[in-house]
């Protein structure tokens, strides 16, 4: 099988990595940050291993554009960072009437921030609580829903709803990642591309709609018990290839645990990854077939990842069943949600239909592919680091004539520049910001925004009002403005 053409297509073992994942590794950490993602660590070394004579072509995504330089020109009244972390956005009604009267009051706390160094002022404490009223002659059963931006593999951002003190047992609509195609960056970049996914309210129709169930059957090929000669490891990496050929019009071919292959002509295809030397964690290795499975294949081993020099003792016990799709998939991310963390049943089925989501976008006629093979660790990586919007959602019953008192309390992380491209005037700048009614259905009346413990704190710009030096830490918002923001930097020390 290795005679396959010289000008093959060669694909990444592992995506072009999210930009995310570039930025966390910039981030200012802070104590409370929490623990990174095992999915996006394992998807990171995998990106960063060197796949040798096969290569990879995109190991990292290009530096530049909105993540990298910021997002785009600074528009007066605006907050611009290099990383937007969104804003603080209003309590909808996900299903019940709209236009329900309602009174708006967020707080930030920045007390926990009050030790931090000039480079770490980081996440403060966000209370935003709405009071809405039923004008109308009959009692009001609704669904409410609390948005802010999080990603399946950090949870920790998702807010606490309280209504009249008590609190509220509630389950999670996720939003669709990304802002642009398929593989676009995975996250909303600024406050024009939320404004844009969520004005019109089709971001949330379709977070309300039923992950598809991906009932296609797929056959699926599983070596498991990989073994190789011991070997000098400095000079040998041993090496397993498997070689097959697909109608590739009719045949779709999944990867899960190879790092590297190669395309011929008439779809011959040849898949590879090193034998785990002892000690090292096992992972499931998998070809999945949606289509007619190839009927023969060939087996062989190499000393190294060039798959060019035989080496005898390489073998793998090969297995295949099947199944359908959604099922393989739902099966594999509860697998590497358990193997790695403690406590995800809350967050699995959530995980588990945007996969599904993400599967049916790439499966769909006329998707835009970033390279010719579907590699599972791509969609697991991507779907669970990708930045989103997600509604905690509750039932709540109001009495005609009375009001409910809903309060989100939650962890709020800043926007903010790197390190190392931030300077001047914007030194140490960290960043928050406010839709008013943004992606709501209620019709707000009085908005107040106020601080709290922020004495250390200076403003370097912001629309809101505040005035620090004079103690006036509580305002009064325009309604009509649909957009408020701050950028704070600690006090140099006198």
């Amino acid at each position: 099988m290795r005679d396959f053409v010289r000008e093959e297509k060669l694909f990444r073992a592992i995506g072009g990595v999210p930009e995310a994942l570039v930025e966390e590794a910039m981030e200012p950490r802070g104590p409370r940050r929490p623990r990174p993602s095992p999915i996006r660590l394992a998807a990171m070394a995998a990106a960063f291993t060197l796949v040798a004579g096969v290569g990879i072509y995109q190991i990292l995504p290009r530096m530049g554009g909105a993540n990298a330089g910021g997002n785009g020109i600074r528009e007066p009244g605006s907050a611009t960072f290099m990383s937007y972390a969104g804003p603080a956005l209003p309590l909808t009604v996900v299903d019940g009437p709209e236009g329900l009267p309602a009174e708006r009051e967020v707080t930030w706390d920045f007390g926990q921030t009050a030790d931090a160094q000039a480079n770490s002022l980081y996440a403060v404490e966000v209370t935003d609580t709405t009071v809405i009223t039923n004008d109308g002659a009959e009692e009001l059963n609704i669904t409410i829903g609390y948005p802010v931006t999080a990603s399946l593999s950090e949870q920790e951002a998702l807010p606490t709803l309280t209504v009249n003190g008590e609190r509220l047992e509630t389950s999670l609509l996720w939003g669709e990642s990304g802002s642009g195609g398929l593989w676009e960056n995975p996250r909303l970049e600024s406050w024009a591309q939320y404004k844009e996914a969520l004005e019109d309210g089709s971001y949330l129709a379709e977070a309300k709609k039923e992950a598809p169930a991906l009932e296609q059957t797929v056959t699926v090929w599983e070596l498991t018990d990989s073994t190789a000669p011991a070997v000098d490891t400095s000079r040998m990496a041993p090496t397993l290839a498997i070689g097959f050929q697909v109608d590739e019009e009719e045949t779709q071919v999944f990867t899960l645990g190879f790092n590297g292959g190669s395309f011929g002509e008439n779809g011959k295809r040849q898949y590879d990854y090193f034998v785990p030397q002892k000690g090292e964690r096992k992972q499931r290795r998998l070809l999945v077939f949606l289509g007619e499975a190839p009927k023969e294949y060939t087996m062989e081993g190499y000393e190294n990842g060039s798959c060019e020099k035989p080496l005898e003792g390489v073998s793998a016990k090969m297995s295949a069943f099947t199944t359908t799709l959604g099922r393989l998939l739902d099966q594999l991310v509860a697998e590497e949600l358990t193997q790695w963390q403690e406590g995800v049943q809350e967050r699995l089925e959530g995980t588990q239909a945007a996969v599904r989501k993400m599967a049916a976008r790439i499966l769909a006629p006329r998707a835009e592919m970033q390279y010719n093979g579907y590699v599972l660790e791509d969609l697991l990586s991507y779907t669970t680091v990708a930045q989103r919007v997600v509604w905690t959602t509750g039932e709540v019953t109001i009495q005609a004539g009375e009001t409910v008192t809903v309060t989100a309390r939650y962890q709020k992380e800043p926007s903010y520049d790197f390190a190392c491209a931030s300077g001047g005037e914007r030194q140490n700048l960290r960043g928050w910001d406010l839709g008013t009614r943004l992606g709501s259905n209620l019709a707000f009346g009085k908005i107040t925004a106020r601080l709290e413990n922020c004495q250390h704190l200076e403003l370097a710009g912001q629309n809101f009002g505040f005035e620090l030096a004079k103690g006036v830490t509580q305002v009064e918002l325009e309604p009509e403005t649909d957009y408020y923001y701050m950028e704070v930097r600690l006090k140099e020390e006198s």
